[in-house]
């Protein structure tokens, strides 16, 4: 294998391994997604074999995936009600906008429906870390939504998607004064001075850091960035031996994940090449393999299946969805019908992911809701009277 080979299956393993660390080490998990969706590039443009202009549609693929599975680490750690409203609002609204620029080709709709997500994420999981989020009412929610929204996004939105550009570039060429084509590794050797900007720059960080730690109000806890640390029960020892629900889901839940699954599914495929289904043959995919995907769960439940862990879940679920992938691309052949397996099968696993975590943290939303409910007492490893 050539260098620039494994270069790029690296960064393409890490971009779909690192954000699966987001629900569990929420602060973690989605700064080095950030990073490394920061970095591929300028790591890419070190080798001349590698297309950057052509992996330009994983990229925004893979932006969607490590924001969903974000976004599903709410369901999981966020115990504030409002917080998980305004978060989920602003998530649909961003995947609404970005479907609707990947149907029309329409850049500024991305300046209209600006990623305010990401940021909202980041900055209620670093108020988690070291305070109770319960202090937060929804006046400072908004508020933090809003500064957002207006300070942050819909400039870097124009920058990047109705000016289009590049802002590591732009500082090679405008602030630093290289070529275009230097590679940056290159940059610091030939104007050294870059090195001591970069340390000025890092050193002025870590005062206005400081600086913005001391007016801040005091902490309530130890910093922490496991998202169990402070709230609620370890997701493992919560599920593990309990059965699977044996009720049907609610048709807000389903709706919700079919919603979901299908938005993330036709970006997808309107980003990736050699996918020609249209929106509404992956809308009605996705709604049959979830409600066959519901229907086999609650089959599990009534046979006393008991939870074994998200991956034992995701290997089940996702065997279940092969055969039906396979079973629909030998009718297929037969009836003479176009159909990619190789895209199927990749669109099945992404599938089978969200709906496994969907499904697995809602659950244990409702297994954490239960036992605050219930009284100190009858809770397992309380005390008894007397």
């Amino acid at each position: 294998m050539e260098l620039y080979e494994f270069v790029f299956a690296a960064v393409i393993l890490a971009r779909f391994l690192v954000p699966l660390l987001i629900p569990v080490y929420p602060i973690p998990g989605i700064l080095a997604s950030l990073l490394l969706d920061a970095s591929d590039r300028a790591i890419y443009a070190q080798f001349v074999e590698i297309d950057v202009e052509a992996y330009q549609a994983y990229d925004k693929a893979l932006d969607i995936y490590y924001l969903t599975l974000a976004y599903v680490a709410t369901l999981r750690n966020w115990g504030h009600s409002t917080a998980l409203r305004l978060a989920r609002a602003l998530w649909y609204y961003r995947l609404v906008g970005v479907a609707l620029f990947e149907l029309t080709g329409i850049r500024w709709i991305l300046l209209v429906f600006p990623n305010v997500f990401e940021y909202f994420f980041i900055a209620f999981e670093v108020v988690r870390a070291r305070w109770n989020p319960s202090r937060l009412q929804t006046r400072h929610l908004v508020i933090m939504a809003a500064v957002i929204w207006v300070f942050i996004k819909v400039p870097q939105e124009y920058w990047v998607h109705v000016a289009q550009q590049d802002t590591t570039d732009f500082i090679k060429v405008h602030l630093v004064g290289a070529p275009l084509e230097m590679p940056w590794v290159q940059v610091p050797f030939a104007y050294p001075w870059v090195l001591g900007a970069g340390l000025g720059l890092i050193v002025l960080l870590v005062l206005a850091t400081r600086l913005v730690i001391r007016l801040l109000p005091a902490s309530d806890r130890p910093l922490a960035f496991h998202a169990d640390a402070w709230e609620g029960t370890p997701e493992g020892t919560a599920l593990v031996g309990r059965p699977r629900g044996t009720a049907r889901p609610s048709r807000i839940i389903l709706l919700e994940r079919i919603a979901l699954v299908s938005l993330v599914a036709i970006i997808f495929g309107e980003v990736l090449p050699g996918w020609t289904a249209s929106p509404l043959q992956v809308f009605t995919a996705v709604s049959v393999v979830i409600v066959l995907n519901a229907g086999v769960s609650m089959w599990l439940g009534r046979r006393g299946v008991e939870w074994k862990g998200a991956a034992t879940e995701f290997l089940i679920m996702g065997a279940v969805n092969v055969g039906l992938v396979t079973a629909y691309g030998m009718a297929s052949r037969r009836l003479d019908l176009e159909f990619d397996v190789g895209s199927a099968l990749f669109f099945m696993g992404i599938l089978t992911l969200i709906v496994t975590l969907h499904d697995r943290y809602l659950s244990l939303r409702r297994l954490r809701s239960a036992e605050r409910s219930r009284p100190n007492e009858l809770r397992p490893g309380a005390e008894g009277p007397g």
